[in-house]
């Protein structure tokens, strides 16, 4: 490897260290949990209230816990998480959420 290209090399070396050493002080792993858990009314509220969303669908996972997708017309989305102890927590959020207009498959009659 010639002079010059050992020098670009550890120069990106240097500066993915770099970035990595920022990126990890700045933004340590807890606060990157988007998590967030309160009454699940005080959560619905706060969603109507700051961001237009109310629930567009809900349904429960297998281990008996309420999940409910909150969206708004101008495309803000949330996740929440109801435990059956009561707590509601957020897993997600974001914006540009689509409603999907296709309707199911009809099942095959057989004839």
């Amino acid at each position: 490897m010639s002079g010059s290209l050992k020098s670009q090399a550890k120069g990106c070396i240097g500066a993915a260290a770099l970035v990595a050493g920022i990126v990890s002080f700045v933004a340590p792993a807890s606060a990157l949990d988007p998590r967030l858990c309160t009454q699940h009314g005080d959560l619905v509220n706060q969603l109507g209230k700051k961001y237009g969303e109310a629930v567009s669908a809900s349904g429960f996972d297998g281990a008996g816990n309420f999940v409910q997708v909150f969206s708004s017309k101008t495309g803000s989305w949330t996740i929440a998480v109801s435990t059956p102890g009561g707590q509601t927590c957020v897993i997600s959020a974001g914006n540009d959420w689509q409603k999907e207009e296709s309707e199911p498959p009809k099942p095959e009659v057989a004839s």
